[in-house]
């Protein structure tokens, strides 16, 4: 068996400077005497937000540090004294000694065209207070007219009025309509509270900040939904090697993108970009925008472990090809392939690694579904760790084929609206050829199925789960919570002045056969590779759902390997004592998380006008 073998990491502190003091530079310097050396009572401070703006919506922002003695947290505002737009979460004003402390600063919406700032300050008991971040909000971004807000947002609460699922609550309220649209469903809907929780939940990075799933988008006119544009990567990871070098680690790259065609691959471990490496100031910029659909030319310096044919691992060095941003077809798999036991032949194992339920990307999935019919699996492993939902249709036709005709008239889901309205989908048709076009699933032949799940599994992913128990279809979840999405969307969109908008609200809940919907904190694995506590020293996979190696790599994907093992009879295997304290080493420094894609949250129809 192969020897695991991965990097040993280390933190990456991000440099913190508070302003409370002038710069003296060298030649200025004072010609006193200098007295012993300033002993600090912290260290390891991080703050993500050290190179950039809190956003003037208003957001939580989470201050990480190390104090040697007990601690209190108190915040400066000096052109403010009276402050009341910022504060700090009342859980995390005060704490012990400990290897990582929290300090959670809450900014409300900046409704001013200033920008403003507010200093964080840490007292840690018998040393002198010190100054841990400072921290600036953006003005307000109302650069849209009054025009345009009028026309969305009256356009907005028209549907929300009526089919909003928290209907009742919402008209309870004074709508302001005159409010930039982009924060008008911010606005009356976070101040709703817990009454519309399953709309959204708290961050599981910041737990005092609420997030909502209903959302405005502006979308390209004329553009197929089969389009996308960017390199073609996953959400990174970064860390940073034990010789200080930055990297940005791949969850994934998409096929048929630019950056596979220049040779990336998930799990690359990528030092450098067209020459230049990171560094503190630009890393975290870096690994934003070369997710978020770049434009340009690049060319990646990365690292990648192989199979040395000694039982282990090297760390290889290479240079990639050019890499052109540019208008690519979507397509939803990440990885399909057929898996053997070379001890019982008859044993064939499809492995589907699936990003999103898409219906204009059909033609992808129903590849892979033939070809794993061709091939003759007899198991199929659903890693759905990548998937936050989309078409609740095609979350149908593929369950469809997991359930295959035997249960093709039983219910797949039941979407109950606001006003008590049921709709009743079966695993063989849906509801109409309105809302699910896709017609009868093809049969894979199954009689269980093992799915591989994340905190980023969501809404229509979810929903191939909870409708497969329903009819006691045995699934194994294998992975960490889900993220717990038992509502849905029916997407609008509206033009105006020649510009489009797309419109997602929750206006349904689903439930199973057996009127089973209430997973709104999130669906649990029967087995944890990641706990999901935010300690990465007690899971089986600490990197999970990320990795240093590509998708068939079972030394490196953990939850692959235990699910290959569960279906094949072996036992499973793990790191060596020599490799195990290293790599109880790594942990992700900081993740971006992953991009809500436009109609791709849960909807029941995605662009089918």
């Amino acid at each position: 068996m192969k020897h695991f073998y991965t990097l040993f990491l280390i933190l990456l502190a991000l440099a913190v400077s508070c302003g409370k003091e002038p710069v003296i530079e060298p030649d200025d310097a004072p010609d006193v005497e200098v007295p012993g050396e300033v002993v600090s009572g912290l260290s390891d401070i991080k703050n993500q937000y050290a190179d950039k703006e809190v956003s003037y919506m208003g957001a939580t922002v989470s201050i990480k540090f190390a104090a040697s003695a007990s601690w209190t947290a108190s915040l400066v505002i000096n052109d403010d004294p009276d402050g009341g737009w910022v504060a700090i979460s009342q859980s995390t004003q005060s704490g012990d000694s400990k290897r990582e402390s929290t300090v959670r600063v809450i900014f409300e919406a900046n409704k001013s065209s200033e920008t403003r700032s507010v200093e964080l300050w840490i007292s840690v008991e018998g040393f002198e207070p010190e100054c841990a971040a400072v921290l600036t909000q953006a003005a307000s971004g109302t650069s849209v007219d009054a025009k345009i807000n009028l026309a969305l947002n009256t356009y907005m609460h028209e549907i929300l009025k009526e089919d909003y699922l928290f209907k009742d609550a919402y008209n309870a309220q004074e709508i302001d309509l005159t409010v930039p649209f982009n924060e008008f469903l911010s606005r009356h809907l976070l101040s709703l509270g817990d009454v519309n929780l399953d709309d959204g939940g708290y961050s599981r990075e910041n737990p005092d900040e609420r997030f909502i799933y209903t959302n405005i988008q502006e979308i390209q006119m004329g553009t197929k939904a089969v389009q996308t544009a960017g390199l073609g990567f996953g959400p990174f990871f970064s860390t940073v090697l034990e010789d200080g070098t930055i990297v940005l680690v791949a969850s994934y790259v998409r096929r048929g993108s630019p950056a596979e065609a220049a040779g990336l691959r998930r799990g690359d471990v990528i030092y450098a970009v067209n020459g230049s490496r990171f560094t503190q100031a630009t890393y975290y910029d870096a690994m934003i925008s070369l997710y978020m659909n770049p434009s340009g030319s690049y060319k990646f310096s990365f690292l990648r472990f192989e199979d040395n044919g000694e039982g282990g691992y090297s760390l290889n060095a290479y240079d990639s090809g050019v890499a052109v941003a540019s208008s690519y077809v979507y397509d939803p798999v990440l990885h399909a392939s057929v898996l053997n036991d070379p001890d019982n032949s008859s044993t064939k194992i499809g492995y589907l690694v699936y990003e999103s339920f898409d219906i204009n990307s059909q033609e992808f999935l129903e590849d892979a579904v033939n070809g794993f019919i061709q091939a003759g699996i007899t198991e199929l492993i659903l890693d759905l760790r990548f998937n936050a939902g989309g078409a609740v249709a095609q979350s149908r036709w593929l369950s469809g084929c997991i359930a295959g005709p035997a249960n093709g008239d039983k219910t797949f889901v039941k979407v109950v609206y606001n006003n008590d309205k049921t709709e009743n989908w079966t695993f063989d048709y849906g509801y109409s050829n309105d809302t699910d076009p896709l017609g009868k699933p093809t049969d894979l032949g199954l009689d269980r199925l093992f799915v591989i799940t994340s905190y980023n599994t969501a809404s229509a992913a979810e929903l191939v789960i909870n409708s497969l128990k329903g009819i006691d279809f045995p699934v194994k979840m294998i992975g960490c919570n889900t993220e717990g999405k038992n509502v849905g969307m029916v997407v609008s969109e509206k033009d105006y002045n020649g510009r489009r908008f797309q419109f997602s609200p929750v206006t349904f809940w689903v439930k199973n056969a057996k009127d089973c919907g209430d997973y709104g904190l999130g669906m649990r694995p029967d087995e944890y590779v990641n706990n999901d506590n935010g300690y990465f020293y007690d899971d089986a996979d600490n990197m999970f759902p990320y990795s240093f190696s590509d998708w068939g790599n079972m030394d490196y994907n953990i939850a692959l390997q235990w699910a290959y093992c569960d279906i094949t009879g072996k036992p499973r295997w793990s790191h060596t004592p020599e490799s195990k304290s290293v790599a109880a080493s790594v942990e992700p420094m900081l993740v971006q998380p992953m991009k809500l894609e436009n109609g791709r949250y849960g909807n029941l129809r995605y662009n089918n006008n």
